[in-house]
């Protein structure tokens, strides 16, 4: 499912840019969940987990303005579309720090609005939304990238942790952790952070020597071995 997010202070902008963004999803006949927004902050918290594919942000806002909060959605989610609509012409220059679809000055034109996200949708790719099928007791469930935070190794048992809070375990094993990784993972960004435990480098909010956090402030430790590896995949990760 397509994710949307809106932020803008201003009641009337925010109520047309939703508006105008349920229309579009309607003729383009695609399933969303829209959030609006009134206030960066509200926005920044609540996208920790909502995680949207687009972000229509405005940028003239109290305490943080719509840029400052793009540079943080951009560290946080590097894939994610980006698109301002504005009445100051003078951010577009700044604006180009965080690579947005489009800049648009208000009052927003419908029509140009739907040119921008249909832009915005040619770079992003749902059908191929990363995800894995793994073998659980009583059958197999499918689990998507963006969900897990880590993976941890237990009486020849993978245990998935997902942002929810739910974990999903496989049936028992015959090979062991690495082997399982390599055969179900090695494609994707997952990678051994210590002997028993590997960690989705999409889920890091903070890494260092000895440990790193993820997005469910849960803290793992990084092996002195490992954490080479886990450093350049993430530095790869959120500056590719």
């Amino acid at each position: 499912m397509l994710k949307i997010a809106i932020c803008d202070d201003r009641k009337e902008d925010r109520d047309r840019m939703h508006q105008y963004v349920q229309q579009f999803c309607q003729e383009k006949m695609l399933q969303a969940e829209i959030k609006v927004f009134d206030h960066p902050d509200d926005l920044l918290c609540a996208c920790e987990k909502y995680r949207p594919h687009i972000y229509l942000l405005d940028i003239v806002m109290p305490m943080v303005n719509g840029i400052q909060a793009a540079r943080e959605l951009r560290w946080n989610q590097p894939d994610t579309q980006i698109i301002f609509a504005t009445s100051e012409e003078s951010f577009a220059l700044e604006s180009f720090d965080v690579n947005p679809v489009n800049y648009i000055l208000k009052p927003v034109k419908k029509e140009k609005l739907f040119e921008t996200l249909d832009l915005a949708m040619k770079r992003i790719h749902l059908e191929e939304e990363n995800a894995v099928t793994i073998k659980v007791k009583g059958g197999y469930r499918t689990l998507y990238m963006g969900d897990i935070m880590y993976l941890d190794y237990r009486n020849h048992v993978v245990c998935y942790h997902l942002l929810s809070g739910e974990t999903i375990s496989t049936s028992t094993l015959r090979i062991g952790f690495a082997e399982y990784l390599i055969q179900n993972h090695e494609e994707d960004n997952i990678v051994l952070c210590h002997e028993s435990v590997a960690v989705n480098i999409q889920s890091i909010d903070k890494l260092t020597k000895t440990d790193l956090m993820v997005r469910n402030r849960e803290i793992l430790p990084v092996a002195k071995s490992r954490y080479a590896q886990v450093a350049e995949k993430y530095m790869n990760y959120r500056f590719h």
